[in-house]
């Protein structure tokens, strides 16, 4: 017997943000100047906003810097898309901190396939956290295709690479193809041990297997890794109804529910468990 609810998916995480240039303020006008060593970044950013197109233009590395420190994230992906075309014109794409910061900027703005497409071209352009920052905004936006693409150029390049292999099963399993992944993310944990994410998503693989033993194991790691994942628990909490531990189960649907207090799925499987766990009481 078994629940009839799937298995939940590990969270998204944070996007990673890129890092950007810091610059001296010498031999600029004495207005940017004082903003700059008064550590006014919102002023400054006020200040490019009264000031000729020419001028940002000349000292955009600033302007741009001024809307990152200040969070004006809508403003700065519109200031670095305008300034890609001026600032390239009719040669080939180069990475500049204008490409940094827009891929920065849509990520913190939330409009992850646009950043992932954006760091991947920071990645074809020679940054080296390109690719990896673009697997990371395609989880973020459920793109497992996108996932499956950027982490496998990783992997052409760093072929024992924890996190790409880690990415790669986790975008398999997320496309069904569960015998793959396993493979994938047996090698991912064996690289890094450490990778919670990576065992949960090879719990995810067993229990789509029903692979009950081996999916409590994983996520028994997972959770020993980082403990209160609620998706983790959840999980578990399946694959022990399923090998018949059922007091174990009620108590990781209980400690679920507890981080997500009134979902009906955990509501629903907490119920179908304490009936078991009473009718079959265990020493």
């Amino acid at each position: 017997m078994f629940l009839l609810f799937a298995a939940v998916p590990p969270p998204k995480p944070p996007a990673v943000q890129t890092q950007v240039l810091e610059m001296g303020s010498q031999g600029l006008p004495s207005a940017m100047e004082t903003l700059i060593q008064a550590d006014n970044w919102p002023g400054l950013a006020d200040w490019f906003e009264k000031a000729s197109p020419k001028v940002r233009r000349q000292y955009y590395e600033y302007w741009l810097q001024s809307l990152n420190r200040s969070q004006r994230w809508a403003r700065l992906a519109e200031a670095c898309k305008t300034l890609t075309p001026q600032l390239e014109g009719q040669g080939k794409p180069r990475l500049g901190t204008y490409r940094l910061y827009r891929a920065q900027a849509l990520s913190q703005l939330g409009r992850h396939r646009e950043a992932m497409a954006a760091h991947a071209e920071n990645g074809r352009l020679g940054q080296p956290e390109g690719y990896a920052n673009a697997c990371v905004e395609a989880r973020l936006a459920g793109d497992w295709k996108a996932l499956l693409a950027h982490a496998g150029t990783l992997l052409a390049r760093k072929p024992q690479d924890a996190d790409a292999l880690g990415w790669k099963g986790e975008a398999l399993a997320h496309l069904g193809r569960f015998d793959e992944a396993t493979t994938v993310l047996r090698q991912a944990v064996q690289a890094n041990p450490k990778a919670a994410y990576a065992w949960n998503n090879l719990g995810r693989a067993a229990l789509q297997h029903k692979a009950w033993a081996d999916a409590q194991a994983a996520f028994d790691q997972a959770l020993k890794l980082e403990p209160g994942q609620m998706e983790a628990l959840f999980n578990r909490g399946i694959a022990r109804f399923n090998l018949k531990q059922y007091a174990a189960s009620r108590d990781d649907f209980k400690a679920a529910l507890a981080l997500r207090p009134g979902d009906p799925v955990l509501q629903e499987n907490l119920r179908q468990v304490e009936k078991m766990a009473a009718a079959y009481p265990q020493p």
